[in-house]
């Protein structure tokens, strides 16, 4: 591995149930419905604008409209994204790559304003942001990951991806890099994660692993 990126939410910081908090709340206000965790376990890892135009096709009936859905998602997630907690081991991890001198990026599918809000509340050495906004398709299409390669000026099968999601890995794996997959333990699908090149409890896991095989290379 001569590149290293990251997927931000659930994976870099414990924001699942923030976004999903939220997206149950303003599906609610604006328009009575009531999310089913299928619905939100769809489009995990795809864009808030994925979600709002799939909640617009799957509620017709209840006249839900992508563009206010998307306006007041974003709006009251812009507010509270950076009370999410760094998930176990991401600082440790991060900072042990920034001091290896591995180049770092995070390849997200949130706005790119969030990252940057997220990255400047922890004070995370990674300098490469890429937001699925900046590109025509989100996860599980690999566009993100193929932009951060570009920013990072790197072939895509030397970097190595770690995501929390199925619709990252499957983009991360069709943009040709290495995967290491670090799922919610609770995912009602976890075989979903064996395509992956590696399955990981947390990145403290994943920190012990390039801190061994580090040593071995002394």
């Amino acid at each position: 591995m001569q590149y290293a990126i990251f997927d931000m939410d659930g994976l870099l910081i414990d924001s699942e149930p923030v976004w999903l908090e939220t997206q149950y709340a303003v599906m609610r206000d604006l328009y009575g419905v009531t999310l089913s965790e299928a619905d939100w376990r769809s489009f995990q890892g795809r864009s808030s604008r994925e979600f709002c135009q799939g909640m617009a096709q799957l509620h017709v009936d209840q006249g839900v409209d992508a563009d206010a859905l998307q306006e007041l998602l974003l709006s009251r997630m812009l507010k509270v994204i950076t009370d999410a907690p760094l998930m176990p081991g991401a600082r440790e991890m991060v900072d042990w790559l920034s001091e290896q001198q591995v180049p770092l990026a995070i390849a997200s599918s949130s706005p790119l304003s969030f990252i940057e809000a997220v990255v400047e509340r922890h004070s995370l050495p990674i300098w490469v942001l890429v937001s699925g906004t900046e590109v025509p398709r989100s996860k599980p299409h690999p566009a993100v990951f193929e932009l951060a390669a570009g920013r990072l000026g790197a072939d895509p099968t030397l970097c190595r991806v770690w995501e929390d999601s199925v619709n990252g890995v499957i983009a991360a794996r069709a943009a040709g890099m290495i995967v290491t997959a670090v799922p919610d333990l609770a995912h009602p699908a976890l075989q979903q994660f064996s395509i992956a090149d590696q399955i990981h409890s947390n990145l403290h896991d994943s920190l012990v692993e390039l801190q061994a095989k580090s040593r071995l290379t002394e």
